[in-house]
């Protein structure tokens, strides 16, 4: 159990061991996921708070950064990579070969424009309202989102590391995944906030999983962005 959690903490961040992993790692890794997103939330919010409480926007563009830096900015990588494949209106394998292309185009600079701005303005607008902890929370909802992303497509997987995430989401998985977030949510956001960030966290998952449906496949890229959207839905149903 704990293994399961060090390697969730290493893949998803920089504070756990990522080298040394086994392949059997990777899936009992998916049922921590949630943990890590409490755990990435509270070391980004923490210094936030207590050294520029009063100012919400520096607050919020601090945790922006922390969050690109604790994770490598890999969950953005992602996000741009899908971006630029939808956007290209591919279908079919040329719809992976634009993902996989290291060059950002036009479609992936303008989502991560999109995203990264709309993080700084709702972890903003949270911080001015006095609900500053309720950014750990969209964190939490993020990586629960993927988790049931990837229990939704688990038999779309393609090669590479994305896919060995996949046959740890199984229903028991995807229904702890949701529970952890609700127990959280209840000390964090409790009542309304709580459950529209759910409501429009799912969301997110089910519109990343009908793209893959539709482009016949599932990717880390797929994963990266659902965590970095769902963070971002989470935000906007804790503030509706």
């Amino acid at each position: 159990m704990f293994r399961g959690f060090l390697a969730a903490l290493g893949f998803l961040t920089r504070f756990g061991p990522a080298a040394g992993a086994r392949e059997a790692d990777f899936a009992a890794s998916v049922a921590w996921f949630p943990a890590v997103g409490l755990v990435l939330g509270g070391v980004a919010v923490a210094p936030a708070q207590a050294l520029y409480g009063g100012s919400p926007w520096v607050c919020a563009w601090l945790v922006v950064v922390l969050d690109l830096w604790a994770t490598r900015g890999l969950h953005a990588d992602g996000l741009a990579d899908v971006a630029d494949a939808w956007g290209s209106m591919a279908r079919g394998e040329r719809f992976f070969e634009i993902m996989k292309d290291s060059r950002v185009g036009a479609f992936g600079a303008m989502g991560l424009f999109a995203v990264l701005a709309g993080k700084l303005v709702l972890f903003a607008a949270l911080f001015e309202s006095g609900r500053g902890w309720a950014v750990v929370f969209s964190f939490v909802v993020g990586r629960a989102c993927v988790v049931w992303l990837m229990g939704m497509t688990r038999h779309l997987g393609r090669p590479g590391l994305g896919r060995l995430f996949l046959d740890g989401a199984r229903p028991g998985v995807m229904a702890a995944a949701l529970g952890t977030a609700a127990v959280v949510g209840v000390f964090l956001v409790p009542g309304r906030g709580l459950v529209l960030a759910l409501v429009c966290g799912a969301a997110v998952a089910a519109m990343l999983s009908g793209l893959a449906r539709s482009r016949g496949a599932v990717n880390g890229d797929f994963l990266g962005a659902c965590i970095v959207l769902g963070e971002v839905a989470a935000c906007l149903g804790m503030l509706a």
